[in-house]
């Protein structure tokens, strides 16, 4: 979810959620490989969804809430920016 999220430096706190719960980020199980998608509403007339990653640039997936519901894990619920990785790494004092 970069630059949002950037891997390897910012965290996120998820609650766990079995179907869709509003615009947001979410952890969602796509192949056996789970992965942050922001999701939104497709406003498509059939209550679809679409979701996307900011890093990738691709394509964007457009899925029923009955499939997106079968596949969610988590949304977050609050995310941690650290400023300076230096200070992450030091032992206690």
């Amino acid at each position: 979810m970069e630059p949002t999220l950037r891997g390897g430096r910012d965290y996120a706190l998820l609650g766990p959620v079995a179907s869709y719960e509003g615009e947001g980020i979410y952890l969602v199980d796509v192949g056996g490989v789970a992965d942050l998608y922001r999701v939104t509403n497709a406003y498509d007339g059939c209550g679809g969804l679409e979701l996307s990653q900011e890093k990738r640039r691709s394509r964007i997936h457009r899925l029923s809430r009955i499939k997106f519901d079968a596949l969610v894990v988590g949304i977050v619920v609050a995310d941690i920016r650290t400023r300076d990785e230096r200070f992450l790494m030091r032992g206690g004092a």
